[in-house]
């Protein structure tokens, strides 16, 4: 019965990836949802672990109190994107306590698996065999919105190889390791590649020295806050490579006058104007931020199709969406939760003595906070559906490590009671 039910939640799951990449919203959260739910009483303890990542929603609560004079559509819409990383790294928790650890990763690897052929086989559709030699022409061509399976699968067999861990036969390890590494190549995407870099790190960083901890993260640090303010001058032949480098001008936030640099450059200017309307506020404005509020981007641009917006309520850059809405307050939490998970989880994942599966999870902490850091900045990956399956792994990996930990510490103070009793009897004699 146990079996049937692991096998049902891993389907659920298993879904959920699938109907993200078709950016199917209603129903990736009605997925996650049906993860947490039912039947809560016996998933009460697992909630409680979420804790650390309700706090997410205090600075929107002061964001709400703050902007209470904007429109009630417009609040409600931005406590809807504030809930989404609670809700999946809860789906995550939740689902660690439903799933075994051995069948969560083979259900991101068949995921993976399905999305690389889907998204092969949609970009063939459309644009035919030319979409193999090209697919960033196929991908922007079809519009298609994604999911990051693929490079989590990728990471979970990698991890699994550097960890001894046994998932499948190796002729199948090296199909399905092939068949992701394809799928990141069909998606072309730049936000896939940051992904998949974060986790390739990972396999070799552990050989870091510990002085260098630190260093390295306080790097990491300093790339998230500079990286919107580097502009590249790029010319290259390679379309791909054009846009993965035209990528710090693309974001690069400034005041571009010309409709032709606004639209080339709309997300760097988008950020500029959310920032320039942060500053011109109030100090309850730069603390708060204010749930609801709109950034003027002062001229009519095209966002839609045979559509013109002057007012938006969404930013591309997420990081300056946590600030607009939630103040300074926001980005204090995000920053000091996820970095505080880097730190915390960085010392575990270095250190060769401790046990493989401690390490992995460690690993997968780290990787999808470095992931969804750095990628918040493009595709606001906090608040993303796309994203998904990257915070369902950290809910999941962040149980899994917790409950470890605590077995490992309780095994280690039974040992330490026994040698004291078995002490205490030599005494008697």
């Amino acid at each position: 019965m146990q079996q049937v039910s692991q096998t049902v939640y891993a389907l659920l799951f298993l879904v959920m990836v699938l109907a993200s990449f078709f950016h199917m919203q209603a129903p990736v959260l009605g997925l996650a949802l049906l993860i947490i739910l039912p039947p809560v009483k016996h998933q009460f303890a697992a909630i409680k672990m979420a804790a650390l990542f309700a706090v997410l929603f205090v600075p929107a609560m002061l964001g709400l109190i703050a902007g209470y004079q904007n429109s009630t559509y417009l609040i409600l819409k931005d406590f809807y994107y504030f809930s989404i990383p609670v809700l999946f790294v809860t789906a995550g928790i939740v689902l660690s306590r439903r799933i075994d650890v051995e069948l969560f990763l083979k259900t991101i690897i068949i995921a993976g698996v399905l999305i690389s052929f889907l998204v092969t086989g949609v970009s063939v559709s459309y644009m035919g065999l030319g979409s193999l030699t090209d697919p960033y022409s196929a991908h922007y061509a079809i519009g298609i919105v994604g999911t990051p399976a693929p490079p989590l699968a990728f990471a979970c067999l990698l991890f699994s190889w550097k960890f001894n861990i046994r998932l499948f036969r190796r002729a199948l390890f090296r199909l399905f390791l092939g068949i992701n590494a394809f799928g990141i190549y069909m998606f072309a995407s730049r936000t896939y590649l940051i992904i998949t870099l974060c986790f390739v790190m990972l396999l070799v960083v552990d050989k870091i020295r510990k002085v260098w901890i630190f260093p390295v993260i306080f790097l990491l640090g300093l790339l998230v806050i500079v990286v919107p303010f580097i502009t590249v001058s790029v010319n290259s032949d390679s379309t791909f490579i054009n846009k993965i480098m035209g990528s710090f001008n693309e974001v690069s936030i400034g005041n571009y006058n010309t409709e032709q640099d606004i639209n080339l450059r709309y997300r760097g200017y988008e950020s500029f104007m959310a920032l320039r309307g942060y500053l011109s506020g109030g100090m309850r404005d730069w603390i708060f931020g204010g749930l609801g509020k709109l950034i003027d981007l002062k001229t009519f641009v095209r966002l839609g199709e045979d559509t013109d917006f002057q007012y938006i309520p969404v930013l591309h850059n997420g990081w300056l969406y946590i600030l607009v809405k939630t103040g300074a307050v926001g980005v204090l939490v995000y920053m000091t939760i996820f970095f505080g998970l880097i730190v915390t989880k960085w010392k575990l994942y270095a250190d060769a003595k401790s046990k493989p599966i401690i390490r992995m999870f460690s690993a997968f902490i780290i990787g999808s906070v470095l992931s969804l850091l750095l990628t918040n900045y493009i595709v606001t990956a906090f608040f993303n559906m796309e994203m998904s399956i990257v915070m369902v792994t950290l809910g999941y990996s962040y149980l899994n490590l917790h409950v470890l930990l605590h077995q490992f510490k309780a095994r280690q103070q039974q040992q330490q009671q026994q040698m004291s009793t078995e002490l205490a009897g030599l005494n008697i004699y």
